[in-house]
């Protein structure tokens, strides 16, 4: 991994730092899994769940930016290109089934 890491350009070291710092707060993934569930929930999981939860996000932020270079547009992504990658995922089953309360419609 150092020998990976040491071969980054700039940029690709900025992304990294950003990518490892990033982390949703375990107290609200603790406080929605346990709503969810109806019981009390480790710390162990919930650390698992929230990591689950970071490479969900990245997937789908990946798919919007492959969606948004196919288009030829730059810049931020979108809520139109948030929604093209939640429906790309959902084709590919790697997307959770949506409700009639779906955010992504």
């Amino acid at each position: 991994m150092q020998v990976l890491v040491s071969n980054f350009t700039e940029e690709q070291l900025d992304r990294y730092e950003m990518y490892r710092r990033a982390a949703f707060p375990k107290a609200a993934i603790k406080r929605i899994m346990q709503t969810i569930t109806g019981c009390s929930v480790g710390q162990n999981v919930v650390i698992a769940m929230a990591g689950i939860s970071k490479v969900f996000a990245g997937e789908v932020c990946e798919e919007a930016l492959d969606y948004m270079d196919s288009l030829g547009e730059s810049g931020p992504l979108q809520p139109k290109h948030l929604r093209e990658a939640a429906r790309r995922l959902r084709e590919k089953a790697h997307f959770p089934k949506a409700s009639k309360t779906n955010v992504f419609k």
